[in-house]
């Protein structure tokens, strides 16, 4: 493992490895002056290209609409981008983990539903907002829509009909099961 990258004059050093996909790995990285974020980077053996490039160029749109970690800089010829470092957890685990109560996981639905209406609205269809919901962190129980790289402004846009089915459709899926667990017959505590 690579025990540091200088992306844009700037030197982050590695943490540690906080998650490891087919194409990429994200790195928890930190600064000179010890501010984190994630690091992703691809893998030399990866047959997909300009990852770093159409993540970036997706999520500096996106960020002008409040949505997405924020992109701090990239390099497409190393082929990383480094971004806010979200406190949080994906999706699936948070629903399961924590359980929330019907008043925070429906302010959360709601949020998510906006962003996703936000994305169809900008032309940019995200593309893997379907399954377990493992593109999607909470962060103080509020959703954060990650891993832009294969998005695209060409595709038709059906985020929020995703989203939908995530949440609630889908009927052998464990998620949408919870979900309309919590919100048809949770107690509105906090």
């Amino acid at each position: 493992m690579k025990e540091s990258f200088v992306v844009d004059n700037r030197v982050f050093f590695v943490v540690e490895k906080i998650s490891k996909g087919y194409t990429s790995d994200v790195f928890l990285v930190e600064d000179k002056n010890h501010k984190r974020f994630a690091l992703k980077a691809e893998k030399q053996k990866s047959p997909r290209r300009d990852m770093a490039g159409k993540e970036a160029l997706h999520l500096l749109f996106v960020n002008g609409f409040g949505i997405g970690p924020a992109l701090e800089c990239f390099d497409t010829a190393q082929r990383v981008v480094v971004l806010e470092l979200v406190d949080g957890m994906t999706f699936d685990r948070w629903l399961f983990q924590k359980n929330p109560s019907k008043k925070v996981l429906s302010a959360f639905v709601e949020e998510l539903l906006e962003q996703g209406g936000a994305l169809d609205r900008i032309g940019i269809s995200h593309g893997q907002l379907a399954g377990k919901g493992r593109n999607i962190l909470v962060a103080k129980n509020r959703p954060v829509i990650i891993d832009f790289e294969k998005a695209s402004s060409t595709r038709r846009c059906r985020n929020e009909n995703q989203l939908r089915a995530l949440l609630f459709e889908n009927p052998g899926s464990a998620v949408a099961k919870k979900v309309r667990e919590i919100l048809n017959n949770g107690k509105n505590h906090e």
